[in-house]
């Protein structure tokens, strides 16, 4: 094997032209498909951050009462009416601890929400209402991180936290105390205690947290919640936990996904133009190695001849040129790798400013060790199986029709 690997190591650095034209073919492969998969990757992370970053991904509910036919023929049916149904879900904790025994929940917590007004002087703003325990409900919206002023974590019943443009439509300030009146018809006043701006527009135009309890006697839900959000550990298996909660608990189920499906089938659109894109990059690399190999082989004709006449035999040929063509693969690789590395780092570190001083990547990059690894093994491999033909080419060198050629 020394011998193959020496000859195949000689034929590479002695045809520096075809070398490094198979050298930049499999490394601009190499740096396109990590290119175009890191940046890919980091922009839909982004998205999915801003999207639902400060959302459940699962929402559990009660489920909706299912009118239940009386009697009837086939013409009309007599359906019993629904007097008075339970909308909340009695003993949340007790739920949540039954939540977290399934696959994938990271995080929950029970809530009570709903829609209010609130009160300014003589003016009055519609807003949507959010109770948690801040603790938990930091786990899943990390609101803490879009606070501008004032805190979170450590309010307590008689505060509240607003978005800044509701802020800005109201007039409020850090510290003034506002009047809620719920559409239970419960009115309370609370202070703002802080602003958060989370650079969703809804979101920081409309609503306004507090704690569980306070959103308990404001909404007069005693100790029930109305739902209990769900993070998960992987936000794309939202759906199938999501089947296996109402199935398992009977309980209504929502999840991002369901929501979001057109944003879903986009990604999906995506994914599969990524890998089109990674496979053709990689054909037209294995491509012009073939022909450059081959025409290596053409060159090298008589050279194999003699090696033939002195005893080489077909699989040591064979092996030359199928070791040529790993060296050369496993040089592209390694270049490509690195220009790849080279330039998204460079992308990496241009920034963007949003309101209140924050910077945000300008390209969102995910430099993923398994991406790099990935497109290194592909590349090697289409090379090597590019390399085959030629390989199978010198083997089957006749030696006496190529030295009476020569």
């Amino acid at each position: 094997m020394r011998f193959e690997a020496t000859l195949a190591w000689r034929y590479v650095l002695t045809s520096r032209g075809q070398t490094g034209l198979t050298v930049a073919a499999v490394a601009a492969a190499v740096c396109l498909i990590t290119f175009i998969n890191c940046l890919l990757t980091g922009v839909q992370s982004r998205f999915i951050r801003d999207l639902i970053g400060s959302m459940a991904h699962i929402s559990v509910k009660m489920p909706d009462p299912d009118p239940k036919p009386l009697e009837g023929n086939e013409y009309a049916t007599t359906v019993q009416k629904q007097l008075q149904t339970r909308t909340d879900l009695q003993r949340p904790a007790y739920l949540e601890t039954l939540l977290h025994e399934f696959p994938h929940v990271q995080h929950t917590a029970s809530s009570v929400g709903g829609q209010a007004f609130l009160i300014r002087g003589v003016r009055q703003f519609g807003v949507t209402v959010r109770g948690a325990e801040p603790a938990k409900q930091e786990n899943i919206s990390g609101l803490n991180d879009d606070m501008v002023q004032g805190r979170w974590l450590s309010i307590g019943p008689s505060d509240i936290v607003i978005g800044f443009k509701l802020a800005q439509d109201t007039g409020v300030k850090l510290g003034d105390t506002v009047t809620l009146i719920s559409s239970e018809r419960v009115q309370q006043r609370f202070v703002v205690a802080g602003i958060f701006d989370t650079g969703q527009v809804q979101v920081d135009g409309s609503t306004v947290f507090m704690t569980l309890r306070a959103a308990q006697q404001l909404f007069a839900t005693g100790t029930d919640a109305k739902s209990i959000s769900i993070k998960l550990d992987d936000p794309w298996q939202a759906g199938e936990v999501s089947r296996m909660i109402a199935d398992s608990l009977g309980l209504k189920t929502e999840n991002w996904m369901e929501e979001q499906a057109q944003l879903v089938n986009a990604f999906a659109a995506q994914n599969s133009t990524r890998v089109m894109i990674s496979f053709f990059s990689l054909a037209a690399s294995a491509f012009g190695i073939a022909s450059v190999l081959i025409v290596s082989v053409f060159q090298r004709s008589r050279q194999i001849g003699i090696l033939k006449s002195m005893g080489a035999k077909d699989a040591q040929i064979l092996r030359v040129f199928a070791l040529q063509g790993l060296f050369i693969s496993v040089i592209g690789a390694v270049v490509g790798a690195v220009s790849a590395y080279g330039l998204l780092t460079f992308l990496s570190g241009f920034k963007q400013v949003a309101r209140f001083g924050k910077s945000d990547q300008l390209f969102p990059v995910i430099l993923d060790p398994k991406t790099f690894a990935m497109a290194m093994l592909a590349a090697i491999v289409a090379t090597l199986l590019a390399s085959l033909l030629p390989a199978l080419r010198a083997a089957r060198t006749n030696p006496v029709e190529v030295i009476n050629e020569g």
